[in-house]
């Protein structure tokens, strides 16, 4: 049902008595009822409720037991309404108030003595009539929420007492929930509560109004529009700067045919890092002379000869290489 004006306040049935008296018999006084019906003004507010109309009253039914017997039963759509010939002594009243679809809507009752010094009695309509149904479809953006995402429903009475009510069929994988029930007539307040990563993500509170043979059915949408929310993103560089480093040879300036060692040694690591995480190949002439190693024992040919040093580690962009020229001199 869409949210509607609702209706708002308490009946009054307000019973006027005029007397007469048959000075020339001795019989039981007897009275005329003049029944005025009154009802405060509508309070206007948004609330899921069913149409205005159907909570108009359109028709009351009184009916009472009074001395000797005597009842009355009436159907009346007007608001002043008189009944005659009724004994002087104590009535139990009783009204109810329908729409114009026949649904009750309020009903009250009174106990009152009718008589000369009391010729007027009110009846408060204060009781709401019957049972009714609750069906709310709930949903939300899945996107938008953890796969933890919980909902809660509370549901209190005018009173402001939490009412007890089935558990809400929820469907996490489709972001939708549903709720229904049968409520006794009355005004209730629903507060829902959508939970993702046990933060409150959003929440609703609708007022509900029930009525005796129908339904208040509606869809709310969780909205889920929190921009204050401080997120803090960490970024992590796992790239670097290509390895540099130096290559030396021991001796520097080697005899015919004398072993040399050569060292490599490099210049711009990160402070977390060591030599020891690095991956460090030799090749001499472009063939793999040794791997995995930062130096490396040869006996070179006679001549200038090429060795290159590949070193990196597991960050990114960290490959690069060093180079040295080795000459060895001819044997005489």
């Amino acid at each position: 049902m869409k949210s509607k004006p609702v209706l708002g306040g308490v009946f009054l049935l307000l019973l006027l008595l005029a007397f007469g008296c048959d000075n020339s018999t001795q019989q039981q006084e007897r009275a005329t009822l003049r029944l005025m019906l009154h009802s405060d003004h509508f309070a206007n507010q948004r609330a899921l409720t069913p149409s205005l109309s159907s909570m108009e009253i359109a028709s009351y039914h009184i009916h009472g037991t009074g001395p000797q017997g005597q009842s009355i039963d009436i159907d009346s759509a007007q608001t002043a309404v008189a009944i005659g010939n009724l004994a002087i002594g104590t009535w139990n009243l009783h009204a109810k108030a329908f729409n114009s679809e026949g649904i009750p809507l309020v009903e009250g009752q009174v106990e009152t003595l009718l008589s000369k010094a009391s010729p007027a009695a009110t009846i408060t309509l204060s009781s709401l009539v019957g049972t009714g149904s609750l069906d709310i479809q709930i949903h939300w953006d899945t996107a938008q929420v953890a796969n933890d995402a919980r909902l809660e429903v509370t549901l209190l009475d005018q009173e402001g007492s939490a009412c007890t009510i089935p558990t809400p069929l929820f469907d996490k994988e489709a972001g939708t929930a549903s709720i229904q029930t049968p409520l006794a007539a009355g005004s209730y307040l629903m507060q829902l509560r959508l939970f993702s990563q046990e933060v409150l993500v959003s929440g609703a509170t609708q007022a509900i109004r029930i009525l005796d043979q129908t339904t208040a059915d509606a869809t709310i949408g969780m909205v889920i529009g929190d921009l204050s929310t401080k997120f803090e993103l960490v970024l992590i560089n796992n790239t670097t700067l290509p390895i540099e480093g130096t290559i030396t040879c021991s001796p520097a300036s080697p005899a015919p045919n004398e072993q040399v060692t050569l060292t490599y040694t490099p210049t711009n690591l990160d402070a977390e890092l060591t030599v020891s995480d690095l991956v460090i190949d030799w090749y001499c002439e472009g063939e793999l002379a040794a791997s995995d190693t930062r130096t490396l024992c040869t006996i070179p040919d006679a001549g200038t000869h090429r060795y290159d040093v590949i070193a990196h580690h597991e960050k990114l962009g960290s490959l690069g290489s060093s180079t040295l020229l080795v000459t060895m001199p001819y044997a005489p």
